[in-house]
């Protein structure tokens, strides 16, 4: 599967408007008597945060833009990440919260604890073409269709109690014990059953799987994906990077030379050994137009897996209720993708060779 450059243009795209507010109104519920708060820095493009600001002013609701800096590392570096005062304060009077640069944060969880929902449209970072990857995959895609696929296969995961992923002559299996299949289909507000649905969710959607509590892979995988660790952009290997578990640790690398080589020696220097472990989240892509680009909407291309490791503690308290003091901790979060992998789950396919069956 190619790599393709989504489109980068300078000027405000009309599509926004409506992809706005169907974000708005279909996926936020959002009311004329609500406290919105936009959390954005210079990745995202200012036409497209002043949309947002703009679409929520328009259906009634009070609408307030801040700009932060710009995060030290990238996506990965996010659970070790400071953030001012400030925006802790204004996010306790927020009912809503568009978040263009956060992602997971200590004071987003309080704000939630407070009473708010967060919406992340570009998963929590934002980035340069996030109006092109709204438009591709929302706009021009049946998110109420993909959000309903979600729930089928969060169910699946939900009533299983092993996952067996399978890439050539490799399987890595994950104890699915007391785990909750979660959708992950970017819906705040649940328009079929005219209810809440999450108080955190992120954009594009989807990519329904599971939380999964430390030390519960054992085997071996081969990713041929991508790979977001150090850099701030996404690596896809020349060929496959094997990587060995046991009990949720990671305890060797190997594959393609060039990216093990520089995996092993940054888990090395980092000192860290929450980073060792995983997958502490295994999600599967379902948007058919999502592409591996260097958007996260990698991680919703159809039939892939993405899986997490290091850190999920802060992320656990965002989508679950589940205990933190079960997941691992990391000041560093970092992912990786299989493209085609082959899912059973109790021994029931989920997906193989780039398709899911769930009914």
């Amino acid at each position: 599967m190619a790599s393709i450059s989504p489109d980068v243009a300078t000027r405000l795209k009309p599509d926004v408007l409506p992809v706005v507010k169907l974000i708005y109104e279909d996926l936020c519920n959002l009311q004329a008597d609500q406290n919105v708060l936009i959390i954005s820095d210079a990745r995202t493009p200012d036409y497209v945060v002043s949309v947002f600001q703009g679409m929520a002013l328009a259906m009634g609701a009070e609408a307030v833009s801040i700009e932060c800096r710009v995060p030290v590392g990238g996506a990965t570096y996010q659970p070790g990440s400071k953030w001012p005062s400030m925006l802790g304060a204004a996010a306790m009077e927020a009912d809503l919260i568009i978040d263009m640069a956060v992602g997971y944060a200590d004071f987003i969880v309080d704000a939630i604890n407070n009473g708010a929902r967060v919406l992340c449209p570009g998963d929590g970072i934002g980035g340069p073409f996030m109006d092109d990857v709204l438009i591709r995959t929302m706009l021009h895609s049946d998110i109420h269709a993909i959000r309903r696929h979600a729930d089928k296969v969060a169910q699946r995961f939900g009533d299983a109690t092993t996952c067996s992923v399978k890439t050539g002559d490799d399987e890595l299996i994950i104890d699915l014990t007391d785990v909750e299949g979660l959708p992950a289909c970017g819906f705040l507000w649940d328009p079929d059953k005219k209810d809440w649905k999450s108080s955190w969710a992120f954009l594009p959607p989807a990519q329904p799987g599971i939380l999964i509590p430390k030390g519960r892979g054992t085997g071996s995988i081969n990713v041929d994906g991508t790979l977001l660790y150090h850099p701030d952009y996404h690596e896809k290997p020349d060929s496959p990077l094997r990587l060995t578990f046991k009990d949720g640790h990671l305890e060797a690398i190997g594959g393609d030379p060039l990216l093990a080589a520089r995996l092993e020696a940054w888990l090395e220097d980092l000192g860290d050994e929450g980073a060792y472990y995983g997958p502490v989240h295994f999600n599967i892509g379902n948007n058919p137009n999502a592409l591996l680009t260097q958007s996260q909407e990698w991680e919703r291309v159809y039939g892939s897996i993405t899986c997490g490791m290091g850190d999920l503690s802060l992320l656990g308290g965002l989508l679950s209720d589940i205990d933190r003091a079960i997941l691992n901790k990391s000041s560093v979060h970092w992912d990786w993708t299989v493209l085609h992998p082959t899912i059973y789950l109790d021994d029931k396919l989920l997906a193989d060779k780039g398709r899911i069956y769930v009914d």
